[in-house]
């Protein structure tokens, strides 16, 4: 099964205790929310890259 190139986000099935978290069998796709791209950020971090990903309710 091949990773899509364009992910949608079912706001279902995401869990709602976690920041950071994987999809499915896609062991290269990281799912991380605001809070999670807030800190990175506020922290300095670098080489760490973001794309907003769209969900459907």
């Amino acid at each position: 099964m091949s990773r899509p190139d364009d992910p949608i986000l079912d706001e279902a099935s995401l869990p709602t205790d976690t920041d950071l978290f994987r999809v499915g069998n896609f062991a290269t796709v990281i799912i991380g929310t605001d809070r999670f791209k807030d800190a990175v950020e506020q922290g300095g971090w670098t080489g760490i890259s973001f794309r907003e990903l769209p969900v459907r309710s």
